[in-house]
């Protein structure tokens, strides 16, 4: 009782996540059409996109009875404010949402940036998540409503598909990511279903919105649990991706698990909605984290930048032959490491001038490599393609093919021979062993009767 006129807010929102349901979920529409008072001037409504706010002036001294007339079975919240309180909470809450509908616009901008540089499967499926994710917190924020100016049954049909696309991009992400399709044609499979399962799922959500945002937080949970399970395998695998995904995706079902309890009515308080909404954002900004690792990792090759000298490059590594370079003004041969591995020797021992080499050459390939040498660097020209044995430490020879040329310098005078050098000795062993078996019995060791026959022939001749 009060000898003084007060004034109240009554809201009833719109859309409540809260409660809201899993299966055929409420996603808002007009709960309240009229109140009317028993006595005295009925309640005046106030603009609002997101709820049904109504101005009350109690008289002093006066009881009143208010009825309402239902627009909707379900009042998800039925609140009486006091004005300032309830100006302030709005405020509250414009700030907060700004501060993360800013933040959201901005990753997805630069997701797509970094899309258009790269352009390779992960990015746009980022980026798209990105935009999804966006129009997820335009929706549930009610900004949508705000610039459109749509009718509440009309925002079910932008809530419905934002859930659905939601889903649906969780899944194509990680699809992506992962580099499923690289494993198993199973996943492509497996991937284009779900595409266009969806595809389905997003056309029913503009006939029967409920049905198909049901549809769509169950497969959220599915897709959440099986990449758990996915991401899990490719760990224990050693995949690096699936490793650096680990926290975020721990995060994620985090945050299934909130949403979970929110829509079934087991956690019930106005801050959980706005922190599911930032919560979402904060996973695709780590997300947009964990991409970034492989947008701006290893360098100009790995972003494919690279030029003719790198490609080449590239190209002898992968190859697996061995560098020999033959610095001519020096006069020393610089070879590589698996050389000396080959050999059994020790680090640098065929690092030096030539004739250190003459001294591991066998003796019949001495002569033959100085004269190549010489008459390369005498006529300025051509190539090197020669066989020679090479002298390990157990005292065995292995075969090596080189493959080199001259450098020229700006005086017309080689300055350098470069080139490479590759281990034939099991070529050379099998090619020996052939010739061996064509005039003798591999069983016995025998001559065997082609060699007879010729030297039949030739004692006869």
């Amino acid at each position: 009782p009060s000898d003084e006129q007060i004034d109240r807010i009554l809201v009833v929102p719109h859309f409540r996540l809260v409660g809201s349901g899993v299966v055929w979920p409420d996603l808002g529409s007009q709960r309240i059409a009229t109140i009317t008072p028993s006595q005295g001037f009925p309640p005046e409504r106030e603009a609002s996109q997101d709820a049904d706010v109504f101005r009350i002036t109690l008289d002093p001294g006066a009881v009143v009875t208010y009825m309402a007339e239902l627009s909707s079975p379900r009042l998800p919240q039925l609140r009486l404010w006091e004005p300032n309180a309830y100006k302030d909470s709005v405020n509250a809450y414009t700030l907060y949402k700004g501060i993360i509908l800013g933040i959201s616009g901005l990753l997805a901008l630069f997701l797509t940036i970094v899309f258009v540089i790269k352009g390779t499967v992960l990015f746009p499926a980022t980026a798209a998540l990105a935009w999804v994710v966006l129009s997820y917190v335009m929706v549930d924020f009610d900004f949508w409503g705000e610039v459109l100016q749509v009718a509440p049954t009309d925002d079910r049909v932008y809530r419905s598909a934002t859930e659905v696309l939601l889903a649906l991009m969780m899944a194509v992400f990680l699809f992506a990511y992962l580099n499923l399709n690289r494993w198993h044609v199973r996943y492509s499979h497996t991937m284009t279903g779900i595409f266009v399962l969806f595809l389905g799922v997003l056309a029913i959500a503009i006939a029967d919105p409920p049905i198909a945002a049901g549809i769509a937080r169950i497969a959220l949970a599915v897709i959440g649990v099986a990449g758990l399970a996915i991401v899990g395998i490719f760990a224990v695998r050693g995949y690096d991706r699936a490793i650096m995904l680990i926290p975020t995706w721990c995060l994620f079902l985090v945050w299934l698990f909130g949403a979970g309890l929110t829509v079934t009515g087991r956690v019930d308080n106005d801050i959980v909605q706005p922190a599911l909404d930032g919560g979402l954002v904060l996973i695709v900004l780590l997300i947009g984290f964990t991409v970034m690792q492989h947008a701006f990792a290893g360098g100009a090759i790995a972003q494919g930048l690279i030029g003719d000298v790198e490609r080449s490059a590239l190209a002898l590594v992968g190859s697996g032959d061995i560098v020999w370079d033959w610095d001519v003004a020096r006069d020393r041969i610089v070879v590589g490491k698996e050389a000396e591995q080959r050999l059994g020797a020790e680090a640098g021992a065929l690092q030096g001038p030539p004739q250190d080499w003459f001294a591991l050459l066998h003796p019949q390939d001495r002569d033959r490599f100085r004269a190549t040498l010489d008459t390369m660097v005498e006529q300025r020209r051509g190539r090197i393609s020669d066989a020679f044995r090479l002298r390990g430490v157990d005292g065995h020879f292995r075969w090596f093919h080189l493959r080199a040329r001259p450098v020229i310098g700006s005086d017309g005078e080689v300055i350098r021979c470069v080139g490479t050098l590759l281990d034939v000795t099991e070529g050379k062993t099998r090619e020996e062993r052939l010739l061996h078996d064509s005039v003798f019995d591999n069983l016995t060791g025998l001559p065997n009767r082609m060699l007879f026959l010729d030297r039949l022939d030739m004692a006869m001749g």
